[in-house]
């Protein structure tokens, strides 16, 4: 009696030789999203009645129609899909250009930096970076006895200590 209602169908619809299952359940969803607009895209309400002689009766949808409502649907997914990928790639161009915009920024404020600073070096600056080679020249003589390089390293503190003092010197002015 009622065990044929009660079994899902599987409805397919053959259109470009590709067979599409649809379930009773997204059928009636289709069905509702077209009669919704169909009935807001009419001026005037139709009565429930076929308008020509193959349409199917009041709350059914043909074949043709069902087909025609699955295209739609699919054109929409598509164009967004589409639109969504044309964004993503707009957005990496403007990623990259930025990218290559701050490295070049990156590039000319080193520049910039390296070209300052050789002008305004200190005779201490200079001392210090003499100092420094000696250390390090000094741990490399003495890899196995770095102690013996307390006096290069007191040396190097001190000059350290001179450039802390001009370079805060330097701020407050």
């Amino acid at each position: 009696m009622g065990a044929a209602n009660s079994k899902e169908e599987r409805v397919y619809v053959y259109a470009n030789q590709i067979p599409l299952g649809l379930t009773p359940k997204l059928e009636q969803g289709l069905a509702k999203a077209s009669s919704r607009s169909s009935s807001s895209s009419q001026a005037a309400p139709v009565a429930a009645e076929p308008t020509h002689k193959d349409a199917a009766p009041a709350g059914e949808m043909n074949s043709l129609d069902l087909a025609r409502l699955v295209d739609e649907e699919v054109g929409k997914e598509l164009a967004r899909i589409l639109e969504k990928q044309q964004m993503d790639g707009l957005q990496a161009k403007e990623r990259q250009a930025s990218s290559a915009e701050m490295l070049s920024e990156m590039r000319d404020i080193a520049q910039q930096i390296n070209n300052g600073s050789a002008a305004t070096r200190s005779a201490a600056f200079e001392k210090s970076i003499d100092a420094r080679n000696r250390v390090s020249e000094c741990l490399r003589d003495n890899a196995d006895r770095p102690l013996n390089c307390w006096k290069a390293v007191g040396d190097f503190r001190a000059l350290v200590g001179v450039l802390e003092s001009e370079h805060v010197a330097s701020c407050r002015q």
